[in-house]
């Protein structure tokens, strides 16, 4: 009998851990970098693109992007200038919608950035810098903070845009203002655990990451003038490096030791080598023509795929060369990719799927998004064989699947 309920216990952890494993759903896919570990999607669409499943088209103005766990699709939407928290299950119907409080106006209305769904509580930040902690049942907000006023950021121009991500029982945001420049807070009451030094640079719109190293984990973000590295235990900022450009959109990508960062401007793109101990790093290369505006890169095999001047460039990850280049369009194509091929959404509101090869690309279907008159930049996102979509008023969801989607 003792030996079936140490059997029954671990089977219920089991349970357990993957269920929470589940209820983890970040902007940018799992590794916060654009790629979705789907299998058996479509390798090339029907004319008109892939099957649409459902839309909702009440959400008002805004550019987050879906959050999806395994059982729920979790938006924002502003109407009159108050932003609301949306949940559907995953055929579509709407389980509730809850309030927030007054959201960004001045420009591009509404929230930039995507809820954080992390095990039990849900997180937004709203373009004023109003950080809110909500509950996954009803959208009741758990606590919220001002991180602009609490911290002494400094305003933006364009409002916040930070994608929160959290760890272990610390969520991290970086107000970027005069008394710090990253705080980590208990993700479950709000309360600081620590703030870093702070930078004396303002904040810009760029998302963070964590990456390992020596066993301990970093948070790595940019300020208009640096790239940097916070020890994510302690708050000590390992490491800082210059950026000349301006307005630094593009997340970092983080592989195999070696950090991915786009300056802008006339300084475009370099690698950096992380130490073992992630207390220091060195440049590796600088690619100064990949200067990827908006929409960020995503990294097939050892390539790196961004847009710049009307291209679509490749890029050798070990040393920056660019191995071929193809004509698009669309000044800012936001780019995601799943299996071998990229997911391309422009600022005109295409899509396409995009297969490449040695030298070249091979398209393998397009369709138009309708509907909206908003710009169209929030990140596509792929589970379980569906791919949504969050333009201006609406949200889309497709078959993607060579089956039925899960």
């Amino acid at each position: 009998m003792k030996k079936k309920l140490i059997l029954l216990a671990f089977a219920l952890l089991l349970i357990s851990e993957s269920y929470a494993q589940e209820e983890i759903a970040q902007w940018r896919g799992p590794e916060r970098n654009g790629n979705y570990p789907e299998k058996n999607l479509l390798s090339s669409w029907p004319a008109g693109g892939p099957p649409l499943l459902w839309k909702y088209d009440s959400l008002g103005s805004g550019y987050s992007s879906a959050a999806v766990t395994a059982s729920h699709v979790y938006t924002v939407g502003m109407n009159d200038s108050t932003s609301y928290l949306f949940c559907f299950d995953l055929k579509g119907k709407l389980l509730w919608k809850s309030r927030l409080g007054h959201d960004w106006t001045v420009n591009w209305p509404g929230t930039r950035s995507s809820p954080l769904i992390y095990i039990d509580l849900g997180y937004v930040l709203n373009g004023e810098g109003m950080l809110y902690c909500f509950d996954l049942e009803k959208g009741k907000i758990a606590w919220q903070k001002d991180i602009r006023s609490e911290y002494g950021a400094r305003s933006l121009e364009f409002g916040y845009c930070d994608n929160l991500v959290a760890d272990g029982d610390k969520l991290f945001c970086s107000p970027a203002g005069l008394e710090t420049t990253v705080v980590a807070l208990n993700r479950k009451t709000g309360d600081l655990i620590w703030k870093s030094e702070s930078l004396h640079d303002t904040n810009v719109y760029c998302s963070p990451i964590l990456i390992e190293r020596g066993g301990k984990k970093f948070y790595i973000n940019q300020t208009r003038k640096s790239l940097y590295s916070v020890d994510a235990e302690n708050g000590r900022i390992a490491w800082t490096a210059g950026l000349t450009g301006n307005f630094h959109p593009s997340t970092p990508l983080f592989f195999n030791g070696c950090l991915f960062a786009i300056d802008g401007g006339k300084s475009g793109s370099f690698m950096l080598k992380i130490s073992e101990d992630g207390y220091s790093c060195s440049e590796i290369w600088r690619n100064t023509r990949l200067n990827v505006v908006q929409g960020h890169v995503v990294m097939l095999g050892d390539c790196i795929f961004g847009v710049c001047d009307r291209k679509i460039v490749c890029i050798d990850w070990k040393n920056g060369n660019e191995i071929f280049n193809d004509s698009v369009k669309s000044n800012i194509q936001t780019f995601i990719a799943a299996g071998n091929c990229i997911y391309s959404y422009s600022d005109k509101g295409r899509i396409d799927l995009i297969e490449p090869a040695s030298s070249r690309l091979l398209y393998r279907g397009s369709f138009q998004l309708t509907g909206g008159r908003k710009e169209h930049c929030s990140h596509p996102v792929i589970r379980d064989g569906k791919l949504y979509i969050r333009h201006d008023n609406s949200l889309f969801v497709y078959n993607v699947s060579q089956g039925s989607p899960q």
